[in-house]
């Protein structure tokens, strides 16, 4: 059984999740660590300054999503990593 670790629930992370737990295995795992349960679209940063949007608009909880689709999420603060 293989476990991967992604750090960070951004557009990169989120998109290599959604793309791992796809190829791998049914008893193969990804979890996706963030250090906030939530998923903001950075792209959409302008709009809230022109007041175009929200916050709320373009930021929501990602781990559901992550759940729907069998990825295990954490919300921690990633500091060191050292790879066993």
């Amino acid at each position: 059984m293989t476990h991967v670790v992604i750090l960070g629930a951004g557009i990169a992370g989120v998109t290599a999740a959604y793309a791992l737990k796809a190829q791998l295995g049914p008893r193969d795992e990804v979890t996706v660590v963030s250090d906030k349960p939530y998923f903001h679209f950075v792209p959409s940063n302008p709009w809230i300054a022109m007041g175009w949007r929200e916050r709320a608009d373009i930021a929501f909880p990602i781990a559901p999503y992550l759940e729907s689709r069998g990825i295990n999420s954490s919300t921690a603060p990633s500091g060191r990593s050292t790879p066993s």
